[in-house]
């Protein structure tokens, strides 16, 4: 790894590292979200609130990892991205894919909680600061949108119109930044 930066203090090793972890993380998931988004975006799929709702979700990963690159420089660290493996591009259905999506939202906040857990083992008050701040309670609430969401869809039948219709009231939740 390159030299470490002159403002760096109090940032070990062991939370620089597992900040990269999550940087990896926050890319595979934006990686995710595009494929859904251009999966939905079919002319043979058609679902212009999942398409609009997973480009959303995938710029939102971006913008967080982005965020734990500048907070790394901030501290003196240095970033080293690492490879994305190429994600699922068929999803079984709507259902499916909205799953898939849910438990990855609760595997990004099982990652950022044991990120919290590194930082407090190694007494780094700043960096539990920067994480319960900017992600737990975003997260926490992004998990039960997909819960909630997923109920509905289930309600709806999730086919024919009762999936077309609850993807339209996705979009409308989207254009209106509720979702």
């Amino acid at each position: 790894m390159p030299e470490s930066g002159l403002s760096r203090q109090n940032f070990s090793s062991s939370t620089e590292n597992a900040i990269q972890h999550q940087i990896n993380f926050e890319l595979k998931a934006s990686y995710v979200y595009m494929a859904m988004a251009a999966y939905f975006a079919r002319d043979t799929v058609a679902l212009p609130g999942l398409a609009k709702f997973f480009r959303k979700q995938a710029e939102e990963e971006r913008e967080h990892a982005q965020k734990f690159i500048d907070y790394t420089n901030l501290r003196g660290g240095n970033v080293v991205l690492r490879d994305l493996v190429a994600p699922e591009v068929e999803w079984k259905s709507a259902k499916n894919a909205w799953e898939f999506a849910l438990n990855l939202e609760k595997s990004n906040n099982k990652s950022l909680l044991q990120l919290w857990r590194i930082a407090d083992e190694e007494h780094d008050i700043q960096m539990q600061d920067f994480i319960e701040g900017q992600y737990l309670q975003e997260q926490v609430e992004s998990i039960r949108f997909f819960g909630e969401q997923l109920t509905q869809l289930n309600r709806a039948g999730g086919t024919g119109l009762g999936l077309y219709l609850w993807d339209q009231t996705l979009l409308e939740l989207v254009d209106e930044g509720k979702a």
